[in-house]
């Protein structure tokens, strides 16, 4: 087996272990393992993983993994205690992964049966032109589990899920006020037993919004450290040790895709009229001139071709300052995702880039009834039930080209439009034509 290093804040001695691990399937009954959730991955790279944990109380725990699906193999970090001040979570940083590889993964207390085995895949080296497929949404209320649409999700198989804030609604059914009650919300969404199968199964790229701390929030609000401690708590985000607030962050996923994970939310100045703020903005615009990916994915959990003072309409010259910088600098393949508005559309970016913006959502909330989408900037539009996207990137094309798909709940499509990696746009179908189940596929 290549030697694999692990670090969790400081480096850990590896133990290797052989022959002493019983098959399990992915996130099965954790009834006796001392572990209050499974498990979850996130923040993968090629050769990288951040994985979590949370404990029923204060335990020593530590991470067990390899490539074989039963573990009969693998790899070990030494325990690590976990503490009430954190809510009993942990993550450990995996480093010196194989590219490209399934990974199996699982948490185990120290005197208690280890849990059960989870996934995720690393990326490709960004020189190799392979296929990527990947969910992306966002908006998940607790009270309207369950969040049927996650056993979906899973179904496709995607190589990550893209999850694009409102991961919890803190300021709804009860407010969060101080730490623990944040906790409280992650831990009621935590327990959908369909979000546990997805997360058990494939990793995850997160970012927050409002409904982390409270509907619309600035900056300033006195709650929104608070908010951004419990995300951090309880989602796996590799930290930057000189930035520790830091939510801004980029992956590459091969020749085709490098993914922007934007933070619309703890740098927005209305003084000066900026959403990203200077920092994360220079941030960008360099990640985007300097990647030579095919296709450029922004994550933004707010819309970007959106009116109105809480999405980036009510920042529009930094977002024409975005759209002049991608066209002064050539940059091509640029596409635009988010969640947050309760309906799915595909929509037209302001400016004569032939840009699109593809927005999904809910996973599990109210939908929004009162937008028509009769706008000329909308090219689809749909209000009927919660859905999610799926992106399919073919590497092997000439031109490499992205699928971008919206699917309900029962994944029928009811949206898909291709971008080439030379630019064009062009539907390929919408509801009502040839409306069918991709379940499987």
């Amino acid at each position: 087996m290549t030697k694999l290093c692990i670090r969790l804040c400081v480096a850990f001695t590896i133990i290797l272990v052989y022959g002493c691990t019983a098959p399990n399937q992915h996130g099965a009954n954790i009834q006796g393992s001392g572990l209050s959730f499974a498990c979850l991955s996130g923040d993968v790279t090629a050769h990288e993983a951040i994985v979590w944990f949370r404990t029923k109380g204060p335990a020593r725990v530590s991470t067990r993994f390899g490539t074989q699906a039963d573990l009969d193999r693998f790899a070990a970090t030494q325990p690590v205690r976990t503490k009430k001040e954190t809510d009993f979570t942990v993550t450990f940083g995996l480093t010196g992964l194989l590219p490209q590889t399934r990974y199996y993964y699982r948490g185990a207390v120290v005197g208690r049966t280890p849990g059960p085995i989870c996934t995720f895949k690393t990326a490709p080296l960004p020189e190799d032109p392979v296929n990527v497929t990947f969910a992306f949404s966002g908006d998940t209320e607790e009270d309207h589990q369950p969040f049927a649409i996650m056993d979906s999700i899973r179904a496709m198989h995607p190589d990550f899920f893209l999850f694009l804030g409102d991961t919890i609604y803190a300021d709804k059914g009860g407010k969060a006020g101080h730490r623990a009650a944040f906790w409280e919300k992650y831990l009621a969404n935590r327990q959908d037993a369909p979000t546990q199968r997805l997360l058990a199964s494939t990793s995850v790229y997160v970012t927050w919004d409002d409904h982390e701390v409270k509907n619309n929030y600035h900056p300033t609000h006195p709650l929104a450290p608070v908010g951004r401690q419990a995300f951090f708590d309880y989602w796996p985000v590799r930290k930057q040790p000189a930035e520790p607030h830091r939510l801004y962050r980029s992956f590459r996923w091969g020749r085709a895709v490098e993914l922007f994970v934007l933070d619309a939310r703890q740098y927005r100045d209305l003084e000066v009229g900026s959403m990203l703020g200077e920092d994360q903005k220079r941030w960008f615009l360099r990640g985007l001139r300097n990647s030579n990916a095919w296709f450029k994915l922004v994550a933004t959990s707010v819309p970007f071709s959106g009116r109105g003072q809480d999405k980036w309409g009510g920042y529009s010259p930094e977002r024409d300052e975005i759209l002049r910088y991608i066209a002064t600098h050539n940059v091509s393949g640029v596409i635009f995702l988010t969640a947050d508005v309760h309906y799915a559309a595909v929509v037209k970016v302001p400016g004569d880039l032939g840009l699109k913006e593809f927005i999904v959502g809910p996973l599990g909330t109210h939908m929004n009834r009162r937008s028509q989408g009769t706008a000329r900037r909308f090219e689809f539009f749909y209000k009927e039930a919660v859905n999610y996207g799926l992106v399919r990137v073919n590497a092997a094309a000439q031109p490499p080209y992205a699928d971008i798909e919206i699917l309900d709940a029962e994944n029928n499509l009811l949206s898909r439009t291709r971008i080439t990696s030379s630019g064009p746009v062009y539907p390929l179908s919408r509801v009502g034509e040839g409306v069918k189940s991709l379940a499987g596929k």
